[in-house]
């Protein structure tokens, strides 16, 4: 009798038991999807790419062959672009274009020809716009020298290299009246022309890139390269007054590049006026000059001319004073002349008037022009 209990106690509890499970099948019978969930390959390895109010996204296709299309969504899923998956080649693309300039999060899902979709990928990148751009700064030029032969030789200044500075483009006219663009990497301190056009210039600017994944580059407004500095390896000094004794006081070291040196005229043996003539190798155009005092002794030596004139010729012949200048012999540093008659000439006359004492002592002298 009690064999026949037991039994029938477990054949209720079973009973129970089904019926609990059939009632939780039919709570749950909503959510299940007949033959399971599909899922496509999802988009592989993506990366955004910045751009100037603009953005590509890209990832690599995968392997599943039924994918067909693919949606990428930004502003929380307020935005989407489709793209179609074409049935060869190694990466998938989308460029998406007009955005605000700012960073973004992208999310791209796949979808085979059921509409079955990936699992949904991110990838943040960023678009640069007006604001980005008038943060930037070209990179100065500190001189320009044009030797005898042509050369252009461009000293450059510091880059702006933490907003993205990678180069600098010059414009300039060659020898046969084309416009070049060249572009040299800012880790230059020093870029040379060779085909630049006689008595022409040049303009620059700075190109940059927000980042290493940018794929438009930005670019500064062009500035002019200004008037060049007559490069002086090809000067000669081929006429002068007078000069003391020893290296140190050489006319030579008056174009020598340095104001640390000094042209010393004879001390006891000479009167003003002095005078120095400079053969520039070649005609150019004039259209200012600078005179440097010594700073060979005692960071500054008072003893220069008080005035002075500058003279030109084309032909060491025919002379042409282009103007009395008054000169400061009190200072350091270059003290910069207009020749307003911007006269074309091969050779140039210094020839100090008036100072202190019946000698005179000079640092440097620089032309500049075209």
């Amino acid at each position: 009798m009690k064999k026949i209990s037991y039994i029938g106690l477990m054949m209720f509890i079973a009973a129970c038991f089904f019926a609990a499970c059939t009632k939780m099948d039919a709570t749950y019978k909503q959510y299940v999807v007949p033959g399971g969930l599909t899922y496509t390959g999802k988009a592989t390895s993506p990366k955004a790419y910045s751009g100037l109010n603009r953005i590509k996204v890209a990832w690599l296709r995968g392997a599943d062959p039924s994918v067909i299309k693919a949606k990428v969504f930004w502003n929380n899923y307020a935005d989407s672009l489709t793209v179609d998956i074409p049935p060869a080649g190694d990466t998938i693309s989308a460029m998406i274009n007009n955005l605000d300039e700012k960073n973004y999060t992208f999310v791209i899902r796949t979808y085979d020809g059921k509409g079955n979709s990936s699992i949904p990928v991110e990838v943040v990148g960023g678009s640069y716009g007006v604001k980005y751009q008038a943060q930037l700064l070209t990179r100065p030029v500190n001189s320009t020298s044009l030797d005898a032969k042509g050369k252009l030789t461009i000293n450059w200044g510091g880059a702006d290299v933490s907003n993205g500075a990678f180069a600098s483009e010059v414009k300039y006219t060659d020898i046969s009246g084309n416009i070049q663009n060249k572009i040299f990497s800012v880790d230059l301190k020093t870029s040379e022309i060779l085909d630049l056009k006689p008595n022409t210039g040049y303009q620059f600017r700075t190109i940059f890139k927000p980042d290493s994944l940018s794929i438009d580059n930005f670019y500064t407004s062009y500035t002019d390269g200004g008037l060049f500095s007559f490069d002086k390896k090809d000067w000669k000094i081929i006429d002068f007054s007078t000069q003391h004794p020893g290296g140190d006081n050489a006319v030579t070291n008056f174009i020598d590049g340095t104001d640390a040196t000094r042209w010393h005229t004879c001390a006891g043996c000479s009167s003003y006026p002095h005078f120095a003539t400079i053969d520039m190798g070649v005609e150019r155009t004039i259209t200012q000059f600078g005179v440097w005092r010594t700073t060979f002794e005692n960071g500054g030596d008072d003893r220069g001319p008080d005035t002075f004139d500058f003279l030109t010729s084309t032909d060491n012949v025919t002379w042409v004073k282009q103007g009395s200048y008054n000169f400061n012999r009190l200072i350091n540093g270059e003290q910069r002349y207009l020749t307003p008659n911007n006269p074309k000439a091969r050779y140039f006359k210094f020839v100090g008037t008036t100072g202190p004492q019946s000698y005179m002592v000079m640092g440097e002298i620089s032309t500049y022009g075209m």
